[in-house]
């Protein structure tokens, strides 16, 4: 396809047109980027904030919730601060109002914008560190740059999935679960070292 990342799999019949498809792209990006920052925030989470509390001399809300990220599932939303509700509201309003500038900007430029691919769904102008040009400043460099984006992103939504039920289901942190995913990879070469047998026995 035209897309980043699309590989005409559509079991459900969900993109009945081409319309249809650019409005579930636009959906699909924003949630695989939001899932990519709660992939890494999720754990990292678990693993500093009762540290980062403690620098603030605030609470630890995660310490208080078992460990375990305050979710649906998990409970403790009710822990977390009204005001970072509202901050978080604010901003996802902000970058919605910003991303529906962008894009009605760009389909009053051009109207034809879905036969001429000058705007593609996800594309808001905001790339301070030139991460799209990171594969070569050119038109395949980008679309290879989107296509990384968009697979990680579905890969990250899968990841959010599974850590929503892992905890859910054993009452315990993804990090307690799988540490050798959140542990530093001197500190696991220096468990498996002093944990090995020794070599020979007398």
């Amino acid at each position: 396809g035209q897309l980043a990342g699309d590989a005409a799999f559509d079991p459900l019949g969900l993109a009945q047109s081409k319309v249809e498809l650019y409005t579930y792209r636009d959906a699909e990006i924003k949630h695989a980027r939001l899932a990519m920052l709660g992939a890494a925030g999720w754990p990292l989470a678990e693993l500093w904030d009762t540290k980062l509390a403690d620098l603030a001399g605030l609470p630890s809300v995660i310490e208080a919730n078992g460990g375990r990220d305050p979710s649906l599932l998990n409970g403790g939303l009710g822990l977390v601060s009204p005001a970072y509700w509202i901050a978080v509201i604010a901003f996802a309003g902000f970058v919605e109002y910003r991303s529906e500038v962008v894009k009605g900007a760009a389909k009053e430029r051009d109207a034809t914008w879905m036969l001429t691919g000058s705007w593609t769904p996800g594309t808001l102008g905001f790339d301070p560190l030139g991460l799209y040009e990171s594969l070569g400043a050119t038109a395949r460099g980008r679309f290879l740059m989107e296509t990384a984006e968009i697979k990680n992103g579905r890969l990250a939504m899968v990841a959010i999935v599974v850590f929503v039920l892992e905890e859910f289901l054993t009452g315990k942190p993804v990090v307690e679960l799988t540490p050798l995913f959140f542990t530093p990879f001197w500190k696991v070469v220096e468990d498996l070292m002093f944990a090995a047998p020794p070599l020979y026995s007398q």
